[in-house]
């Protein structure tokens, strides 16, 4: 009978406190997308749910997106890198890092982040993409063209942002014709 009351008491703490760190995670994203203001604060709320790991490295890239968003530059590139600190391989981080330097015009460190990214997961095809606008506005209309054709003749894996580049890589293509 002890053993019960120990483990009643211990899921009600666990539900009287709130949404479980992983809820949050996932929350900061899909709850917040289109309103940085709650991606923001959903976020924070997140980093400080006691989240660890990749999870807690996907709070910080999540949260990095808002403060992009807002043109919070510097809070932006410090989310981008506290996520790739905790998780080294965070392809999702590497990708929105890039986009960072791409709308500051510092373009070759773009590269460099969508080519880390692409060195992690080959299949990840978000950051072909990336990088293909980049080269377009380097004036690179050959580099970005392969990135593209090889985003839509790529099996990739499907994910959301798979079928986001997919999409975007024939948009991009058709606007390079000659």
């Amino acid at each position: 009978m002890h053993k019960l009351v120990v483990i009643v008491v211990a899921l009600f703490a666990v539900f009287a406190s709130g949404p479980a760190a992983a809820d949050l995670v996932d929350d900061c994203y899909r709850v917040g997308l289109g309103d940085p203001d709650k991606l923001i604060e959903i976020c924070t709320r997140a980093i400080r749910s006691g989240a660890t790991g990749s999870r807690l490295a996907t709070a910080y890239n999540n949260r990095g997106r808002g403060h992009q968003e807002k043109k919070a530059f510097d809070r932006a590139l410090s989310d981008f890198d506290m996520a790739i600190k905790i998780n080294p391989r965070h392809v999702y981080a590497f990708d929105n890092r890039g986009d960072y330097w791409r709308l500051l015009g510092k373009f070759e460190r773009a590269i460099a982040e969508y080519n880390a990214a692409i060195r992690i997961d080959p299949s990840f095809l978000s950051a072909y993409i990336n990088r293909g606008m980049t080269f377009e506005q380097m004036g690179d209309r050959n580099s970005a063209r392969a990135d593209y054709q090889f985003v839509i003749k790529a099996a990739g894996k499907d994910r959301e942002i798979d079928i986001w580049a997919r999409d975007v890589a024939k948009e991009r293509l058709s606007g390079l014709k000659d």
